[in-house]
Order: C-alpha cells, then structure tokens, then sequence
C-alpha cells in the first residue's frame, strides 16, 4: 500500500516501498478512476519507529506516516471500512496479509 501512497505523493516515512512500482500504481489508480471502480486504500495505519516486536507503535492517517516511521499495518478505520466493503463486494484482488504477521 506505501508504493500507492507515494504514487500519490504522500509521505510514507520508512514504510516498505517497491520504488519500481510507483508507474505501475500510478497507471492502477488512473484506471480504476476511469472505469468507476473502487481501489480501497487504508484512511489510517498502525506506525512503529523500527521493525521489531517492542517497537513503539501508534495510529495514524495514512496521509501523516511521520519521517522516520513505517507503517505495519492498517488502522481501526480501516479495518471497518474493509469489513463493510467485503459485505458487499463481488471482486477481490489481493495480494499478501494486511500488516506485519511477524510478531
């Protein structure tokens, strides 16, 4: 998800990045615009200041990922947002867990 935000131009601090991806996102985000589809993105992300499971960690906007944090996971807004869009979904396409499943 941190490839789109910074498609889009947002901070993302140290959040994982597949920086040969970003045309590719930009290019996704452009088509489900244009065919009037709904690219569901988190509104807000659990934080931690390093990748490890005694991290301090914190909830916030997905547009407000503080320098020298990195997102995780995805946020309690998220989670309900998500939750009533499988209620009516036909389509789904993923890829990988929502947030970190390490610890």
């Amino acid at each position: 998800v941190y490839t789109f935000y910074k498609a889009q131009g947002l901070a993302v601090g140290k959040s994982l990045v597949e920086e040969d991806k970003l045309d590719l996102a930009t290019s996704l985000i452009e088509k489900a615009k244009a065919k009037g589809v709904s690219l569901l993105l988190p509104t807000d992300v659990v934080v931690a200041d390093k990748f490890a499971a005694d991290a301090d960690s914190k909830v916030v906007a997905a547009s407000s990922i503080p320098d020298g944090w990195m997102g995780l996971d995805i946020g309690p807004d998220s989670i309900k947002s998500f939750g009533e869009a499988l209620d009516s979904t036909q389509t789904i396409i993923w890829n990988g867990p929502m947030g970190v499943f390490e610890f």
